[in-house]
């Protein structure tokens, strides 16, 4: 089923652009058929001349999917190619037209959906070469509507499930390059606002909700390369022979609101962003993940909350990299973390520091680490991997490892560092089956003991448990230069010793 969206989400990214050379309808749409059954559709459809415009009818996509034993059949509207007459071609659907989905399993239709789609001002040119055209699109508005859902059978109707999606304005281009058994697609798009509508209602229960979501300042950019000739049996094959994705997707704003009720009163939530950023790239050498956010709310209330929970986040953030191939020599990866400026309403706050003795100020949490490390297999090879989990094997080696930025502060305390240490991974011995490291940390605490002195005026810390407290402090750090600051540099040498500002510990 993933490989059937995927592929259809291409395929509608597919039908957009302008460029500098003769191409006719029919060559157009010879492309878009051989670009789908490269993706493993079946493709037929009624293909009819009038005059010099090509309109292709009766459209409709197969998939197969092996591991469910059946089919996804997907009817669309029809489509018409015509010449522009300056060497290019205009497609144009429907202002109001429907896509039929329906779902087979061992010859028996398990499901099937109806979605009607309509358009405003919507205008798509291809120009260029077959094998290498453009794709230029524009329009106001975009909207499909879920008007007939069948599961197992019995309809799901409209009062019982309603979905709808609007997006535009629109506008964007994607340029496809079909080269030495490789397909790119470059892609530059807008999509304006997003919105996402779900309402759903039991009839037999009191169980229902809603959701709803909007994104503004919609946009994507990326490249993604494909053999022309995929193994559908096996998704990482597309990497494995070549192939690539490099995609971001952001936006300027967000909002999204739900409530669900199975019965005992409703659940509610919202929550609302400035922007966002996610961003992926895939090769069959590396793997790139990032994901952002910025300026946050969260308020969420039911009846399983003891009471509502109100909460700002101004900075959000997660980004992986890592090395998939198999290398003799240490590759680069690297690990980000930030959650920035979390504020928590004073209704939180006061259930336990009612007296407001603990520093309410925005508290953050991040750090950055980089890693040079050596994979021993390659993280595409599902056989292999699967072949270290029965063996208890490793998948590779951790060579050095860096950290910077590194931040808590939170309830007046704070905690900076950074360090560096490599790693000898022919000695398994001093620490346990970990190879042993080499290299130091170093730590800037301050407000340690006025947070401490806060929580025992506060009756959460007893003076005995604070006294160890700051005598495990005193054994870790040395006294600053301002009141209140402390230092902490942690070593490990050569021989594998663990030393605190110069003293032994280990």
């Amino acid at each position: 089923m993933n490989r059937y969206v995927t592929a259809s989400a291409l395929a509608i990214v597919a039908m957009a652009g302008q460029a500098w050379a003769d191409v006719t309808p029919q060559q157009v749409w010879d492309d878009f058929d051989a670009y789908m059954g490269n993706f493993g559709y079946e493709v037929t459809a009624t293909e009819m001349m009038e005059g010099s415009d090509l309109v292709v009818s009766d459209l409709t996509m197969v998939i197969t999917i092996p591991e469910e034993d059946g089919t996804v059949h997907v009817v669309m509207p029809d489509i018409t190619f015509a010449d522009a007459g300056d060497g290019s071609v205009n497609i144009s659907y429907p202002d109001v037209g429907e896509i039929a989905v329906s779902f087979i399993e061992r010859e028996e239709t398990v499901g099937e959906a109806i979605v009607q789609m309509m358009q405003s001002n919507m205008a798509l040119n291809v120009s260029g070469t077959p094998g290498d055209l453009t794709y230029t699109y524009s329009g106001d508005n975009i909207a499909l509507e879920l008007i007939k859902f069948m599961a197992e059978g019995e309809e799901i109707t409209r009062d019982m499930l309603s979905m709808t999606m609007n997006m535009g304005p629109l506008s964007g281009t994607s340029h496809i390059l079909t080269v030495g058994g490789m397909r790119s697609i470059d892609q530059d798009m807008s999509m304006g606002t997003l919105a996402l509508d779900l309402i759903f209602d039991d009839p037999e229960s009191d169980e229902g909700g809603m959701f709803n979501m909007q994104l503004t300042g919609l946009s994507s950019t990326g490249k993604t390369v494909l053999p022309t000739e995929l193994d559908y049996e096996d998704p990482t094959s597309m990497f494995k022979n070549g192939g690539s994705v490099d995609a971001v997707l952001k936006h300027t704003g967000g909002a999204t609101q739900f409530t669900f009720d199975e019965g005992d009163g409703p659940t509610a939530g919202q929550f609302t962003s400035t922007g966002g950023e996610f961003a992926i790239a895939v090769s069959e050498s590396a793997l790139t993940y990032a994901l952002s956010g910025t300026g946050q709310t969260v308020a969420l209330s039911g009846p399983e909350l003891p009471l509502p929970i109100n909460a700002e986040l101004g900075e959000v953030g997660f980004a992986l990299e890592m090395p998939l191939a198999p290398s003799e020599t240490p590759q680069d990866a690297s690990l980000s973390v930030v959650i920035g400026d979390f504020a928590m309403a004073d209704m939180l706050w006061n259930i336990f520091d009612p007296a407001e003795v603990l520093s309410r100020a925005p508290a953050t949490i991040a750090f950055n680490l980089d890693a040079q490390v050596t994979p021993f297999v390659s993280l595409l090879d599902t056989k292999a991997v699967e072949d270290l989990g029965r063996t208890g094997g490793m998948p590779g080696e951790l060579n050095s490892l860096t950290l910077s930025d590194f931040v808590i502060d939170v309830v007046g305390a704070a905690v900076l560092g950074s360090g560096s240490f490599t790693f000898d991974n022919s000695d398994l011995e001093t620490f346990d089956g970990l190879p042993r490291p080499n290299g130091q940390l170093d730590l800037q605490v301050s407000g340690a003991n006025g947070v401490i002195d806060n929580l025992i005026s506060m009756g959460l810390l007893p003076e005995q448990d604070a006294m160890g407290f700051r005598m495990m402090l005193s054994m870790f750090t040395v006294p600053g230069e301002e009141p209140d600051t402390m230092t902490s540099t942690i070593e490990i040498n050569e021989e594998g010793h663990i030393l605190a500002n110069g003293q032994r510990i280990q």
